[in-house]
């Protein structure tokens, strides 16, 4: 038999990681510890001193080497010593792979963005199969639903790195790719992946674009923003009164007098909520269509009293008694059924449905419990209150979790239990897990692999920009996908060879 080959086995492992990405933790989690003993195998034939060099201590690497380190000391003042071995295993994951790729990347830089490209489409196009299945199948689908095998924030950044590092695939390739994050973004309601799509169409438009056309695609480019962000502010304007308070009516037709909160802005189908509201009368006309009580909770913990107003809303009608026996029997299964709304909406125009209601109730001084985007604001401010009670070590990366259930404890968040998560910010996550000198380590990271090429090399520039998207309004260190794609991201392309 011949020697054992490293940089050729590695290979296998590689395309575990890469193409593993989408579908499975397993597939990744081998790929990684392939690569890894590819590398040993490699230094134990060569030598230490033909993979390290003065350079490589000035890199990337040894920042991320510098903070694992200091993750695995912060055990010493953790309580929860298991979750902090899992979150150091995660973070091991990282520094395998980013020594591995020191030693035994890829061949080509074609090589790892095509695989990539390869990746992101396969991924997409299995997950609209799998979803338009189901969906035939006679499920309704929610926007996660869609990517049962990894998040669909993760697979976006995969996504959005296929897409500019692609450019070089033939045009009916990228096309064709184009088409499914268009019909992936629609599907699923990502907000994340819409961002990342708009954002990949500028990066190639521009880098397609001579240096005397980049002027025009600037300014073409803020005036788009500026009128998005202007229709935006007029869509999110609270809807206006139908009719003067002097005209309001006091009674419904039963006699009974009705609720008018002229402050509350929460709307459903451009009619406001909170008027026309006569509770009263809810219970006797209800149980005249319906023989499920009001009261009765689904499995996220709302009821029919919490659907039934909204419905009516959405209906331009009055909750009263006398609209709710108006209510057909199609009407009366869908608010059973969980229904808010009597148009139906999936994927990105649900979502966008759902986020004016969040901001409504925002507005409103109302919970902001399973709103995603201002349910963030109360992890934000809770981890900075975690992060205060002991910004010079941390907390330990074992007890992150804690000091986060404390901090909602102790400053009285709204928030219900179920929803107290984490910072869901990665740049806070490490101020409370290593304190000080962690948020020094993790910011050397960036600041070596910005010194050492990341602004002169256009598909590392692109990594660095949908990760550092991601750690703004994500854990990412948090899964072994938000690890294979952090390395790609912020790892690969400085290493891969021409």
């Amino acid at each position: 038999m011949g020697a054992f080959q490293p940089r050729l086995h590695a290979q296998w492992g590689w395309a575990l990681v890469i193409f593993g990405l989408p579908w499975s933790h397993a597939a990744m989690s081998l790929g990684t510890a392939w690569v890894g003993v590819c590398a040993l195998m490699f230094w134990r034939q060569n030598g230490w001193a033909l993979t390290l060099s003065r350079k490589t201590f000035a890199s990337p690497w040894l920042w991320l080497t510098l903070l694992l380190i200091w993750a695995s000391a912060s055990l010493a003042w953790s309580d929860n010593i298991r979750w902090g071995l899992h979150q150091l295993s995660i973070l091991a994951s990282l520094f395998i792979l980013a020594c591995a790729w020191l030693t035994v990347p890829l061949k080509t830089k074609r090589q790892l963005t095509s695989w990539v490209f390869c990746s992101g489409a396969l991924a997409m196009a299995g997950v609209l199969v799998w979803g338009a299945w189901r969906t035939l199948d006679g499920a309704n689908l929610a926007g996660r639903d869609w990517t049962p095998w990894t998040s669909h924030i993760r697979l976006s950044m995969l996504v959005a790195l296929g897409m500019v590092w692609g450019d070089d695939q033939p045009r009916p390739w990228r096309l064709a790719y184009l088409g499914l994050w268009i019909v992936f973004t629609a599907v699923t309601g990502s907000f994340t992946s819409a961002l990342l799509l708009l954002l990949a169409l500028m990066w190639s438009l521009w880098d397609a674009t001579s240096e005397r056309g980049h002027r025009l695609l600037a300014a073409g480019f803020l005036s788009g923003s500026l009128i998005l962000a202007f229709a935006g502010m007029q869509w999110l304007q609270p809807v206006p009164l139908p009719m003067s308070e002097d005209e309001l009516p006091s009674h419904t037709s039963w006699g009974n007098p009705y609720s008018h909160r002229l402050e509350r802005t929460l709307s459903e189908g451009e009619h406001r909520v909170h008027l026309f509201w006569c509770e009263s009368e809810w219970e006797r006309a209800w149980e005249s269509v319906s023989n499920v009580s009001l009261d009765q909770q689904d499995e996220h913990g709302f009821t029919n009293r919490d659907r039934l107003p909204r419905y009516l809303t959405s209906l331009g009608w009055p909750k009263d008694g006398e609209h709710i026996l108006q209510l057909t029997a199609n009407d009366v299964h869908a608010i059973e059924s969980g229904a808010t709304h009597h148009v139906m909406r999936t994927g990105l125009m649900l979502r966008m449905r759902e986020f004016k209601r969040e901001w409504e109730v925002w507005q409103d001084g109302g919970n902001p419990t399973g709103h995603a985007v201002f349910q963030r604001l109360s992890h934000w401010r809770a981890g900075w209150h975690a992060f205060r009670k002991s910004p010079l070590l941390g907390h330990g990366i074992g007890d992150t979790p804690t000091a986060m259930e404390r901090a909602y404890d102790q400053h009285n968040f709204e928030l219900r239990t179920g929803h107290r998560h984490r910072t869901h910010m990665q740049h806070l996550t490490w101020g409370i897990s290593t304190g000080c000198p962690g948020l020094v380590l993790w910011f050397g990271i960036w600041l070596m692999w910005w010194r050492q090429g990341g602004p002169a090399n256009r598909n590392a520039m692109w990594g660095g920009v949908v990760l550092a998207l991601s750690c703004m309004f994500e854990d990412t260190l948090e899964t072994q996908a938000g690890v294979v794609v952090s390395f790609l991201a912020l790892f690969a392309c400085l290493r891969s060879q021409h």
